[in-house]
């Protein structure tokens, strides 16, 4: 999985870890340049246990009677996020970004905040998102940009000098339709980050005051590790809107009652 996967993987393994007494092993991934992890080297093959399902109180591996150990974890680890509430600081400090990284990427929110008070922030996944069409896949649509704009047109003139930033893996499909708020990306903001390149608009989502998601754990994730949001709102395929959750008693990504893991 990308980045958003990435995030879920790495909190499991280390919250099961730390609950059972157990020793982490990784391949080799972006969190080690990004946050510093320095776990020891996969050590040689180790028998898989696969993830069954993404619903918590079904899945084997969380409810199993005797912890797992000296195994291969597969899987996405998406659970409702009440399974992670109660390890919230030490997920989110898995997460801190390396000093260095941490005070370049924070010069491109203060360039932001010179804008404005209030910082609102949406992410409007395209890429691979709305193609699809197998049965149980249906969560990875497309949430149509009108959402987003009834939902801003409600609240902006109510927020204090807000600020539009918008991420997005295809900004020139989207950017269009929100030019009345004058929107600001990362391209704009002039934040690169080779080797990373999504980083910027992560950890930019991460800061906003009011953030407005895809259906994505890309974007969930950065709600999760956000300490001064105020608001976060997804989509919901079935009413057709925008809709409040809080990132810490939720569903990572909302499926129709067939999806498959």
């Amino acid at each position: 999985g990308r980045f958003g996967n990435q995030i879920f993987q790495y909190a499991f393994l280390k919250i099961y870890a730390l609950r059972h007494g157990l020793r982490v092993e990784t391949p080799p991934w972006i969190g080690q340049y990004l946050f510093g992890h320095n776990d020891p080297p996969l050590s040689g093959p180790l028998p898989m246990i696969m993830q069954r399902t993404y619903k918590l109180h079904e899945d084997d591996i969380p409810n199993a009677p005797v912890p797992y150990r000296d195994v291969d974890f597969y899987g996405y680890f998406q659970y409702h996020t009440s399974y992670y509430a109660p390890y919230k600081e030490y997920f989110c400090s898995l997460f801190k970004p390396v000093p260095d990284i941490e005070a370049w990427v924070n010069q491109y929110v203060q360039k932001l905040r010179n804008l404005g008070n209030t910082l609102v922030g949406l992410h409007l996944r395209r890429g691979d998102y709305g193609t699809y069409h197998q049965p149980g896949l249906d969560y990875f649509y497309v949430a149509p940009n009108e959402w987003y704009l009834e939902w801003l047109q409600s609240i902006w003139s109510g927020l204090d000098r807000p600020v539009l930033f918008i991420a997005s893996d295809e900004p020139y499909k989207v950017l269009g339709d929100f030019q009345a708020y004058a929107p600001v990306t990362s391209a704009h903001l002039g934040a690169s980050l080779p080797g990373a390149e999504f980083y910027p608009d992560f950890y930019i989502l991460t800061r906003c005051d009011v953030l407005a998601i895809s259906n994505s754990s890309f974007s969930f994730a950065a709600s999760m590790l956000n300490r001064e949001g105020k608001l976060f709102m997804r989509p919901h395929r079935e009413l057709g809107a925008l809709v409040p959750y809080d990132p810490w008693n939720s569903e990572p990504i909302l499926r129709s009652k067939d999806a498959i893991l």
